[in-house]
């Protein structure tokens, strides 16, 4: 299941340092049924100033923080997994759920 989002740069520059061996998160507000599903490895898609720049491979759990009524789940990735991608459009951001499912396939 490989899911997308949007960063600012200075969030992808953050969110790629490697500075905890637990790796690094992003939270999310719902999560696409497939993810129930299983069947990884699952990639965190990136977008920044509308384009698609590359993704990590998404660990195998998800967290989940009931606590957090706006963004309970939390999504975990290792930032050495960051594998870059051509810029290719990627979709508008739209209000909601925070992710888009409309990824590209890399080469």
């Amino acid at each position: 299941m490989d899911i997308g989002v949007w960063m600012s740069r200075g969030v992808l520059e953050h969110k790629r340092e490697v500075t905890d061996t637990r790796g690094q998160v992003w939270n999310v507000g719902l999560l696409p049924d497939e993810f129930a599903r299983g069947g990884g490895p699952n990639r965190l898609f990136v977008a920044v100033n509308g384009y698609w720049r590359g993704f990590f491979i998404l660990g195998p759990e998800v967290l989940c923080n009931a606590r957090d009524q706006d963004r309970p789940y939390t999504l975990v990735f290792d930032p050495r997994s960051w594998t870059t991608i051509g810029p290719s459009p990627a979709p508008h951001k739209g209000r909601g759920k925070g992710y888009t499912l409309q990824v590209p396939t890399p080469t």
